[in-house]
């Protein structure tokens, strides 16, 4: 059964990550987002590659990750919450974080030694009948499984979301089917009752984000794009860079003419938090007596220098440096190697114009740092409002009072560095600094550094 669930996930999800990083954290073990020996050769021979070739790795990973449509029926959620928490220890735990799976999630529950249980989690299935710039074709396509999907799973919402910009070399293959939980369940509500240790407290990562979609039954949803450098208008009207887009993809298109989408906007698929597992945690800790904080912001980008500022403020009460600031970008997170470096993390949720300007305005406001180093993700595509290297590099340099560079990325052939997975983990490590891990914060700590920094943050904690 376990390996039956696992087989429904899909490994380079954000949540799957997530939770893999804090699992491994907290067994006292590094995270390497692909586990496979020999992975720094192996990068090195990736990126000797040829383009074309490179790009149908990234196609042919998408394909191998996805589940045929056939099995659509066997999507259990309950399969998936058992696979999740039995990735953790018996505990029991100080306190639980459940929600958005971002940075800030990852690194404060490190932090406080805690599980890191997502809302939301990725799963795939294959769909090569329509051409990734034909979201009407795509939604039509699937529509049947995202349907499905949601029936025989009534306490989750299913998102099918197509993004034919940041995600192109996946859409061309597979589907993604976000199933976004709406109550614990019995998997979930055990693992708590169990494992969350007698009056500790569950941590709730939530973001406010919403985007249009289309709604296909009850809780099933179709949702053209996500946040990654693209406005909602682009992806719906289109815009002159869109076009220019098109036609280097070789497409026949130059916008997408989606599907019309409902009135208003929800809850975004991928990264929003619905307030419905919310209620259902409010009544449980009141049942069993444990309590709830809440880390709420606009977008999970924002949550980023409230866990920046807190580990700052940690390192500076044990003693350790708060002079080196490390940059991950979506799922090329290392909890373990930011505490070992005395590294500050702050975390891109891609690696586009609106997180350069996130990460800009950070560094003009924070405290400054001796040393900046950025990591980015390569993800496939030459996609609309990717940030150059050099870019990178200049604001690195430019804010960092020593040193400032980017790290684990080739240069020449990013974002189609499909070796840059294997090798970020070992840019990390070579980070010089080396300190013992030290205690675990309580939520009583974030409490009193919340009390004290909470104007120099985005995010609101309470």
């Amino acid at each position: 059964m376990k390996y039956r669930a696992s087989r429904f996930l899909t490994d380079f999800g954000s949540s799957v990550s997530a939770v893999g990083a804090v699992s491994n954290f907290l067994q006292g073990e590094d995270f390497h987002a692909l586990p496979i020996p020999g992975g720094r050769v192996l990068a090195r021979a990736l990126t000797a590659l040829p383009e074309r070739t490179r790009s149908r790795i990234y196609r042919t990973a998408a394909f191998v990750q996805a589940v045929p449509q056939s099995r659509a029926h066997r999507f259990d959620i309950d399969e998936l919450d058992q696979w999740l928490v039995d990735q953790y220890g018996p505990g029991p735990f100080p306190a639980v974080v459940v929600g958005v799976p971002s940075g800030a999630a990852v690194h404060l529950a490190a932090a406080l030694g805690a599980p890191f249980v997502p809302q939301t989690t990725l799963s795939s299935v294959r769909h090569t009948s329509t051409h990734p710039d034909h979201p009407s074709g795509a939604m039509a396509a699937i529509a049947p499984v995202t349907r499905l999907v949601a029936e025989r799973n009534p306490r989750v919402a299913v998102y099918h979301m197509h993004d034919p910009a940041q995600d192109r070399p996946m859409v061309e293959r597979f589907a993604f089917l976000r199933l976004k939980r709406l109550t614990l369940g019995p998997v979930f509500e055990r693992f708590l009752t169990e494992r969350l240790a007698t009056g500790g407290t569950v941590v709730q990562v939530e973001s406010t984000l919403q985007w249009r979609s289309r709604e296909l039954a009850e809780r099933a949803y179709f949702q053209l794009g996500s946040i990654g450098g693209l406005s909602e208008e682009e992806y719906h009207d289109g815009s002159p860079r869109i076009a220019r887009y098109l036609q280097q993809q070789g497409s026949p298109v130059r916008e997408w003419s989606p599907p019309t989408m409902d009135e208003g906007r929800r809850i975004e698929g991928e990264w929003g938090w619905d307030p419905a597992l919310g209620e259902d945690i409010a009544q449980v800790a009141e049942r069993d007596g444990f309590a709830v904080r809440r880390l709420v912001a606009p977008d999970p980008q924002e949550q980023s220098s409230f866990a920046a500022e807190l580990y700052r403020w940690w390192y500076g009460r044990i003693g350790a440096p708060t002079n080196r600031l490390l940059v991950e970008t979506y799922a090329q997170w290392d909890p373990l190697w930011v505490l070992r470096t005395a590294s500050v993390p702050y975390w891109l949720n891609f690696h586009t114009e609106p997180e350069k300007e996130a990460l800009e305005g950070y560094l003009e406001q924070a405290d400054p740092y001796d040393h900046v180093h950025v990591n980015l993700l390569s993800h496939g595509v030459r996609s609309p409002s990717v940030v150059p290297v050099d870019e990178w590099t200049d604001l690195a340099q430019h804010h960092a009072r020593e040193t400032g560079e980017v790290i684990g990325v080739d240069e020449e052939i990013y974002p189609l560095d499909v070796g840059s997975t294997l090798r970020f983990n070992k840019a990390f490590a070579d980070i010089p600094f080396r300190q013992d891990l030290p205690a675990p914060l309580t939520v009583g700590d974030v409490d009193t550094f919340a009390a004290g920094h909470g104007k120099r943050v985005a995010a609101r904690w309470s």
